[in-house]
């Protein structure tokens, strides 16, 4: 039997990407998910891939920018039975634009999103994870919260912010018997990826192939790196960030921004 058998799982940004894989990990271990997003439509579909392999799953659609819904959202996954397993993984990329362009609202769209979300669902539910043997969280940032990233800076900084959040929430959460760590993807050949590359075949292979593993990093390969961080045996991990980037982050290259020439 999987350890993660009859744990509650509730993952973030579940309807589409990295989220909609981890879900189906999870399932398929034989845990119960709470899956949340924006869209309905999106929810229900993976609610159906999940009941249809013989698993359970609530779909909550739930904004993650209005605090009041993702305070609405940890109250469901409490009277649901509560949470083993918290996985926020929904995020935020607003169109590229220069730091001295951004408008504080798209500031603080990314920071509640991104950052904001994350420590209202933890805040919410640790009370109830602290009398659960082996509760935990693991969160979607990414390298993005590394280093400088122009034309990204309302992403990049909430990411780096989330970093930081996760190793204090490690801290402070560990003695209680909360573990906290975190994916650190890079590149990901996800829809919302591609809803922001131009139609420049050159730009989408210069991603593709910019880190020393070629090749797109698709969302199933952030499935092993979750279900190790949030299994036994990473009873001893705490405050990590699991870099998945194919070893971009190894080079002194940066995927971000690419070459001039490339960009037509």
């Amino acid at each position: 039997m999987s350890e993660f058998q009859n744990k509650r799982v509730l993952v973030t940004g579940a309807g589409r990407g990295i989220g909609r894989e981890i879900a189906l990990a999870f399932a398929g271990e034989g845990a119960e998910l709470v899956l949340a997003a924006r869209s309905e439509d999106e929810l229900a579909s993976v609610a159906r891939e999940i009941t249809d392999m013989g698993g359970k799953a609530h779909i909550v659609p739930t904004d993650l920018g209005d605090e009041a819904a993702v305070t609405a959202l940890a109250a469901k996954a409490l009277e649901l039975g509560g949470v083993d397993i918290l996985v926020p993984n929904a995020a935020y990329s607003p169109p590229p634009s220069a730091m001295q362009d951004l408008s504080m609202e798209t500031w603080r769209q990314t920071f509640m999103v991104n950052v904001g979300a994350t420590l209202l669902l933890v805040n919410e539910l640790s009370a109830d994870m602290i009398k659960r043997d082996g509760a935990n969280v693991v969160i979607v940032s990414s390298i993005r919260g590394l280093g400088g990233t122009p034309f990204g800076g309302a992403y990049g900084s909430s990411k780096a912010a989330l970093n930081q959040m996760i190793k204090t929430l490690a801290c402070e959460l560990g003695p209680q018997g909360i573990r906290v760590n975190a994916i650190l993807p890079g590149p990901v050949l996800t829809k919302m990826t591609t809803e922001f590359l131009p139609d420049n075949k050159a730009l989408f292979d210069y991603y593709g192939d910019i880190a020393p593993i070629k090749g797109w990093t698709q969302p199933e390969d952030m499935v092993g790196p979750a279900l190790f961080l949030a299994s036994k045996g990473a009873r001893k991990v705490t405050g990590h960030l699991l870099v998945v980037d194919g070893g971009l982050s190894a080079t002194n290259q940066d995927a971000f921004p690419p070459p001039a020439d490339l960009l037509g």
